[in-house]
């Protein structure tokens, strides 16, 4: 298997094979090698990941709190219950201070986050405070490289103030409306180093069809729909994206972190897609359920630890 992986994905004079043979050579890998994966659920702190080796992690995909805008549990060490705008920024830097310490030279980030808006009937004023502006800005600062944003329009369901669900915001048909919140954005950043060089069958078990893979080039996704709350979490996230995200921008048997693992939906795609996964989870509520929500996918996979902190 692994010599016709070989001339299949690398030909003899060191040029690219048509895209058709490639896809059959990728069928054949995933329908017959047993990848090697081992996944790791931690109730712990996203700021302090002592548990994970220096660059051990290939890619990280997640999505923090949403600031104050979402009600958490009463847990301890709780970002969204930190109400100084400023003080949430430098918490999370430290978070993506540990990731970039994780992850390999030329890992990726993946960072999906909306803004804050604050609605007028809350707050005395409308107002939309840029997260994703300020969590970018700050992540250059600290060491990664920019990539391409992505926008995620998911389609929210905005709550109005005049016509019923889907209208505009606002005063209808008056200027300086409130134009809807629609639309998260999808930060990609990488730390600074050279090129991977995968395996041939890392390769080849990681290739995307063409339909796929020219969807997940556009910058504006509108094919995913946000996640149902049914499974109990405040912020869900659909696993469909998370296993885009993982499949352009890593390989097969490749470590996927996830330092706010909420509804566990990384680990997830992780499964799906034949990466490995580590997730950390401040709130046991949430670690418990990943439990049962991860169980279904784990029957073939005994490499699976749930970890918690020695009392």
């Amino acid at each position: 298997m692994s010599q016709t992986i070989e001339l299949g994905i690398l030909n003899i004079n060191g040029r690219e094979p048509s895209v058709s043979d490639k896809l059959e050579i990728h069928r054949r890998v995933i329908g017959h090698h047993h990848f090697q994966t081992h996944h790791r659920i931690i109730l712990g702190d996203a700021r302090h990941m002592a548990a994970v080796q220096d660059e051990s992690v290939h890619l990280v995909v997640t999505s923090p709190p949403y600031f104050d805008l979402i009600e958490y549990p009463d847990g301890a060490g709780q970002l969204g219950h930190v109400h100084d705008y400023q003080h949430f920024l430098q918490q999370l830097d430290t978070v993506w201070k540990e990731c970039l310490r994780l992850l390999i030279p030329g890992g990726r980030l993946c960072i999906v986050v909306g803004d804050v808006c604050r609605a007028r009937r809350r707050f005395g004023k409308h107002e939309v405070i840029p997260l994703h502006a300020d969590i970018l800005v700050r992540c250059r600062t600290i060491g990664y490289e920019g990539l391409a944003t992505v926008f995620w329009h998911k389609i929210a369901n905005a709550a109005t103030e005049v016509g019923g669900p889907g209208a505009a915001l606002g005063k209808p048909y008056e200027p300086n409306g409130v134009v809807k919140n629609d639309v998260e954005f999808i930060l990609r950043l990488k730390k600074p180093g050279p090129y991977r060089k995968p395996t041939p069958l890392q390769r080849a078990g990681s290739l995307l069809p063409p339909e796929e893979y020219d969807a997940a080039m556009r910058q504006v996704w509108s094919d995913i729909p946000g996640a149902s709350r049914r499974d109990g979490h405040p912020a869900p996230f659909p696993v469909t994206l998370a296993s885009r995200l993982i499949r352009i921008s890593s390989y097969v048997e490749d470590v996927v972190l996830d330092p706010f693992l909420g509804s566990a939906s990384t680990a997830l795609a992780a499964i799906e897609t034949h990466r490995s996964s580590i997730g950390f989870e401040i709130e046991e509520k949430y670690w418990k359920a990943a439990k049962t929500r991860l169980s279904p996918s784990l029957f073939s996979n005994p490499t699976v630890e749930f970890e918690r902190p020695a009392r």
